[in-house]
């Protein structure tokens, strides 16, 4: 007897691809609730509300060579400070050190110096400060609060005793024009050619490296890779087509920023900044030398002392003994405002760099607006406030994934 057995067709499942839209808003997402994500919001709101409230007169390219201006010295000082806090430390004598530094280059300007001298001089004043600072920290084993707090204290003191509290002044055209002159078209078109071939490197290494590793690089990369060089070389061609132009100041500004920051993302010495901060015990265990990284960090803010003098005082044209008066606050409030971790171990460069822009908005914006300076303190602090817990939400975000 035999039977048929009739086939029966088994119920597959077709896998069906995924759609890469829940994958690509995925990475919106990731990147608008990051630190560089919620900070870029935050400016572009507020750019559009101040533009709004001042019948379009906040975004024109004489308001904005003014704004790059108003950033220099903020921008520089906070570039610095986040050296320090990334690697655990905290500096509270910005403010009190670029004003003593900017005195030296105010007292060889009226002394009939030349801008280089002069310059070399706030350096090698703010290099001093850091030495000092840097060896009561690490050899006397004095937490940097304290050290940095005296030093508040200290170097406005001896820039009041020296003085008498007077103003020294006024400088040159020439060092005034560290900061407000304005950069010839052909130094413009300079700089717009190194962005673009700066988005044009970027695109073919990473087209080099997918090539490589044999993967395909989604197109949102290469957008990503471009857009900071892009936009900034749209910016220098919009600000350079205003009345005012391009201000020196903002040399001064990428110069720094660029500087410590491939110092920090690049180098080994920067790799060791991060460790240190995040796990000081762990960075020691593995032969980091704790000591000479910290002396390095405080010798840079040392430097940076110096460059933020000259700015100060090229901006004032003299040196007045109120000058950095709550420098080191804003500075401080720059990084932190920029994604920088007073725990330390986190941040970037770039970030209080950033950060410096904001807080220039909010005054510029709101100076233009007519708003009171007490309430751009008010603003200012809240901002602060928001960017500190933040900070704590990103953190307990990160200990969440591990």
């Amino acid at each position: 007897m035999s039977t048929s057995i009739t086939p029966t067709a088994e119920t597959t499942e077709i896998p069906i691809p995924p759609t890469s839209r829940p994958r690509a808003w995925a990475s919106v997402r990731r990147i608008l609730l990051s630190r560089a994500g919620v900070l870029l919001i935050a400016t572009l709101a507020l750019v559009l509300y101040f533009q709004f409230a001042s019948d379009g007169s906040f975004i024109s390219p004489t308001n904005a060579s003014l704004l790059l201006r108003q950033t220099a010295v903020v921008a520089v000082l906070a570039a610095g400070v986040a050296v320090l806090i990334i690697v655990g430390e905290i500096d509270l004598s910005i403010g009190s050190a670029a004003f003593l530094a900017g005195l030296v280059a105010a007292q060889c300007q009226v002394a009939g110096l030349g801008t280089v001298v002069s310059i070399l001089a706030a350096v090698g004043a703010g290099l001093i400060m850091g030495i000092v600072q840097a060896m009561a920290t690490v050899s006397l084993a004095i937490p940097a609060f304290i050290v940095t707090l005296a030093g508040f204290l200290v170097w406005r003191g001896i820039g009041l005793l020296w003085t008498n509290a007077g103003a020294v002044g006024p400088v040159s055209s020439d060092f005034i024009a560290l900061s407000e002159g304005k950069m010839p078209l052909a130094i413009d078109a300079a700089l717009v050619l190194v962005l673009v071939l700066a988005a044009a490197l970027r695109c073919f290494r990473a087209f080099q490296n997918a090539k490589t590793s044999a993967s395909r690089t989604p197109v949102r990369v290469y957008a990503q890779i471009v857009a900071l060089p892009l936009v900034g070389a749209a910016g220098l061609i919009w600000v350079s087509s205003g009345r005012s132009g391009v201000p020196y100041a903002t040399l001064w500004i990428a110069v720094v920023a660029l500087t410590l920051g491939t110092m920090l993302t690049k180098g080994k010495f920067g790799r060791q900044i991060f460790l240190l901060g995040s796990n000081r015990e762990a960075a020691i265990y593995a032969g980091i030398n704790a000591k000479r990284t910290v002396i390095i960090t405080f010798l840079i803010m040392g430097l940076i002392y110096g460059i933020g003098g000259v700015l100060l005082t090229a901006r004032a044209g003299t040196s007045t003994a109120d000058a950095g008066t709550t420098l080191e606050l804003v500075a401080i409030s720059a990084a932190v405002v920029g994604g920088n971790s007073l725990r330390g171990g986190v941040g970037s460069v770039w970030g209080a760099v950033m950060g410096a822009f904001l807080l220039s908005t909010i005054d510029n914006g709101m100076a233009l607006l007519g708003v009171s300076s007490y309430a751009q303190n008010v603003a200012k602090g809240l901002i602060l406030v928001i960017a500190v817990g933040l900070d704590g939400y990103f953190v307990r975000r990160r200990q969440g994934r591990s």
